[in-house]
């Protein structure tokens, strides 16, 4: 789901089975506008072999280090046997990446048994990047996986409502007179452990109705289209809600927005400055709660649960629609694995821009902290802390003499 973990490379595979072992398989379409293994993106393909391969022991995996980005982090390959339904995994969890892991785009991965696909921390890593990819809602905004119905247009329209009724049951509660008593100063911001309740409350609050307006977006059936091949996409269309019903979800999601607009508006009418900024406050934690605890609380439990008790092997989203089929060898050996020379200089290549860019975030980080330092420091600078210097320094009258004689003493050692 990160960025970066897709490629633009050219992928080929070759499976090796007991019997008989493939010939070069390219998972790629020239003649199509298809962009494969993106991030967090499922990739089937259908392939027609000359003969059974019989029981499969492993496959290569290479992709030739093309593109803008050729690293790759490969997660598992599941191959079907399309008649007997019999299935082989193949768990890879690493890079095929010149910078990153070993430096290898050409390796071999052996077949899993049983034990091995279902052990705990392949299920959960498994299952946790999926749902943060597509189940968490804010970070789906960015991270979606290609092959989801869900757009990112309906993920950000629920992100607004989610927010929109934060902020209306947030003012509701400072309507109903809840007075802030337990102030703390944090640098510039005044806050209390009153508003940091409210704002836990009205997250909580808020949930269901955009529970709703999401599990509707999310079951709703993609629309049909006209082809050749309809009969075989229609075979293979997800199970779900008709299309129709997408048209209540936006009505709902837009009321949601406008109506909790429209009430906020009216409450704050009634309101003076101090009300307005601990209301401000209270909004701000019902986001970062949802955003930073509760989502990612969910998905972790969620995903610990499922991989304790149910010990099989992850199913993958189906790719709804037609796969893409290989029913011929073409181009197969203008895909190849990069020689060792060429390796070495890409290697050496995309080091440097590594570096450069961590050199970068670095910068970025230190002065983002600084900042924050300066605002903590010196956003609330009042009488009081004149009057706290002053009377230090009045118990500790030597103060400053001592202080040389310490600098003194370690310049002589």
């Amino acid at each position: 789901m990160w960025m970066g973990c897709g490629t633009t490379a050219n992928v080929g595979l070759i499976i090796y089975g007991e019997d008989y072992s493939s010939r070069r398989i390219i998972l790629n379409d020239s003649a199509g506008k298809k962009t494969f293994f993106a991030r967090a993106s499922v990739n089937t393909f259908t392939v027609s072999l000359p003969r059974n391969l019989g029981p499969l022991y492993k496959i290569r995996m290479w992709h030739d280090n093309t593109g803008q980005s050729p690293g790759w982090f490969l997660l598992d390959v599941v191959i079907t046997e399309l008649e007997s339904q019999q299935k082989w995994y193949f768990i890879a969890n690493r890079w095929l990446a010149v910078e990153k892991g070993s430096g290898e785009v050409d390796f071999h991965i052996n077949a899993s048994n049983k034990k091995e696909a279902s052990r705990f921390k392949n299920l959960f890593y498994s299952r946790v990047s999926r749902r943060l990819a597509d189940g968490h809602l804010w970070i789906s905004v960015l991270a979606r996986p290609p092959q989801s119905s869900f757009t990112r247009t309906q993920r950000l329209s629920c992100c607004m409502s989610v927010f929109f009724s934060a902020m209306i049951t947030n003012a509701m509660f400072y309507d109903f007179g809840e007075a802030a008593q337990d102030t703390f100063q944090l640098g510039p911001l005044t806050m209390s452990w009153t508003q940091v309740r409210i704002g836990i409350q009205s997250a909580m609050i808020a949930l269901p109705v955009n529970a709703v307006i999401v599990a509707i977006f999310r079951n709703v059936k993609p629309k049909k289209k006209q082809n050749k091949d309809s009969n075989l996409e229609e075979e293979n269309s997800p199970k779900g809600l008709p299309h129709y019903v997408i048209y209540i979800a936006w009505l709902l999601c837009i009321l949601a927005i406008l109506s909790s607009a429209f009430f906020t508006v009216l409450y704050s009418m009634s309101w003076g400055s101090k009300i307005s900024n601990e209301w401000l406050t209270s909004v701000l934690v019902s986001f970062f709660q949802d955003v930073i605890v509760l989502q990612p609380i969910q998905v972790v439990l969620l995903a610990s649960l499922l991989s304790i008790l149910i010990r099989k092997p992850v199913k993958h989203v189906p790719v709804h629609g037609l796969p893409h089929r290989k029913n011929q060898y073409e181009s197969d050996f203008k895909v190849q694995p990069p020689e060792e020379e060429q390796l070495i200089k890409s290697r050496s290549f995309w080091l440097k821009l590594r570096k450069m860019f961590r050199s970068a975030t670095e910068i970025i980080l230190f002065v983002i902290f600084v900042s924050l330092l300066f605002v903590v420091c010196y956003g609330n600078r009042d009488t009081s802390r004149y009057h706290l210097t002053k009377s230090l320094k009045d118990i500790f009258v030597a103060f400053d003499k001592v202080s040389v004689w310490c600098r003194l003493e370690i310049n002589v050692k």
